[in-house]
């Protein structure tokens, strides 16, 4: 019985039968830049004392670094024609993403339990990752999806990329704007992305390309924006994190 690695190698094959020109063909150049804002934003927490953190902070950094990487040596495959080496990259990909999501809710449950941390700080935390989270999953699987659709399957993998700046972004804001605080740095941080995306959005609409990733991912950061400060504070997200940190998963 064939699995579904196989299945998706194989449906992936005619989207990379030549040498891709055109739209993203210099796309891991920005998945670049991309990575080293996330590197930047992370290095005092996680990259400068790579492997003296525990292990679920390791684990999830690892993976999630991974994950990205593995998108930036994707693009570069699908530019220069390498079509078996995508396939291979994809499933090595596909197979972490599971250890990256488990990891992710992990870290989110690490969040309630670290004192140092403001009583309110968790809550929004947990209310910005855990949407991230569910629209990382529901761009994998459109990409996937529309995985002979090239100019829909890089759109939605490129959107995912996206989801890691926030965190990244509002760290190097902090660092360069002390005196600004988080919230601002938040703000700020968020505000950028929004731009790209719809910086994004524009490109594609003058190129002719009408393709649901961008205006997605924009409209889940913008409506995100809009509440997340009054909705981490209801009683129904305090609830909800509760029973969400007595799940039997952590560890």
């Amino acid at each position: 019985m064939p699995t579904a690695t196989s299945v998706i190698a194989r449906e992936a094959a005619p989207a990379f039968t030549r040498r891709s020109t055109g739209s993203y063909r210099h796309a891991h150049w920005f998945l670049l830049a991309a990575l080293a804002a996330i590197v930047a934003g992370f290095w005092p927490s996680f990259f400068r004392p790579l492997g003296a953190g525990d292990v679920s902070h390791s684990l999830h950094g690892i993976t999630a670094t991974g994950w990205v990487v593995a998108l930036i040596v994707q693009a570069w495959l699908a530019s220069s024609g390498h079509r078996a080496w995508h396939r291979r990259v994809a499933i090595g990909a596909l197979l972490m993403l599971p250890v990256f999501v488990v990891s992710a809710l992990q870290m989110v449950h690490v969040m309630f339990l670290n004192p140092d941390m403001p009583p309110f700080l968790a809550p929004l935390l947990a209310l910005i990752d855990l949407p991230s989270l569910a629209l990382l999953l529901v761009l994998v699987a459109l990409a996937l999806r529309n995985v002979r659709r090239r100019e829909a399957h890089k759109r939605f993998m490129a959107s995912t990329v996206l989801l890691g700046l926030p965190p990244a972004l509002t760290r190097l804001h902090q660092r360069v704007l002390p005196e600004a605080g988080f919230m601002i740095a938040l703000h700020a941080s968020l505000f950028t992305v929004e731009a790209i995306l719809a910086i994004l959005i524009v490109s594609d609409w003058r190129a002719g390309q009408r393709r649901l990733a961008y205006p997605l991912s924009l409209a889940f950061f913008v409506l995100l924006h809009a509440v997340m400060v009054p909705a981490a504070a209801s009683e129904t997200w305090t609830s909800l994190m509760t029973s969400f940190n007595g799940l039997p998963i952590f560890w």
